[in-house]
């Protein structure tokens, strides 16, 4: 697998290169560079990269006036300091948008994902192949039974809308309006649900992705989710990690 690392900063690329390595040997670094013209310069000379990592804020602009003028068939992860580009890297198709310090685990989530693309396997056949887990059946949650009023109330797991813990009690709401409450813990349903369905958007909330309506900037540097009706009016905050994890489930 071929990578260009768009870097401005030279203890930065030496490091990611160095990363990159460790967690893929076989990886072959094609090329650094560090600014626009010599990105652009550079990579025409270059169509069999799988990836390009690009840092946003570089030496004479942001990398995206890059992508403005160069096809590429390769994938591209951002990588940047800054959290406020992430809608906008979206509009290039990126493949992750990942924040400095970069960690391993985000590094190797990042790879998985190109990887899948790249070799257009299922994705439980790149996460064996690279060591994450061993092929297993996972058996998740059908229903919950919920306290409601001085009954029990049935909810099948494909009515669940969204959960919400305060003040020790944990709140499930089904997709007609109707809500009970469960003693299973936030940490505990997480777990149990399927991950690929249900998101958790902070240390409070789970949501069902069927009922993501928008999302929205919030004060300072936090998104904003919004339900569809008939939870129309609930707003839950997010940070700018949480929202890139949403938005690339969403997307798929």
């Amino acid at each position: 697998m071929k990578v260009w690392i768009i870097e401005d900063e030279r203890a930065l690329s030496k490091a990611l290169s160095q990363q990159l390595k460790r967690l893929r040997p076989e990886i072959e670094i094609a090329g650094i560079s560090t600014g626009v013209k010599n990105t652009l310069a550079a990579l025409r000379g270059h169509d069999d990269l799988d990836i390009i990592f690009a840092d946003i804020k570089i030496d004479d602009g942001l990398s995206f006036s890059i992508f403005d003028k160069l096809e590429t068939g390769a994938m591209v992860v951002f990588t940047t300091a800054y959290d406020e580009y992430a809608l906008k890297a979206f509009d290039y198709n990126c493949a992750d948008y990942l924040l400095k310090p970069i960690s391993d685990e985000a590094l190797e989530k990042a790879l998985i994902r190109c990887e899948k693309h790249l070799s257009r396997m299922s994705g439980a056949q790149v996460r064996e192949m690279s060591g994450e887990i061993v092929r297993r059946e996972v058996k998740y949650r059908k229903r919950l039974f919920l306290d409601y009023g001085q009954g029990t109330l049935i909810c099948p797991i494909s009515k669940l809308a969204y959960v919400f813990t305060e003040r020790g009690y944990t709140r499930v709401f089904m997709d007609d309006g109707r809500f009970g409450s469960t003693d299973n813990s936030l940490s505990e349903l997480t777990e149990s649900l399927d991950p690929t369905q249900f998101f958790r958007v902070n240390r409070q909330a789970i949501v069902n992705i069927d009922f993501v309506d928008a999302i929205e900037h919030g004060p300072g540097r936090d998104f904003i989710v919004k339900l569809r009706a008939p939870f129309q009016k609930i707003c839950l905050a997010m940070t700018a990690e949480k929202m890139k994890q949403l938005r690339i489930l969403l997307e798929e």
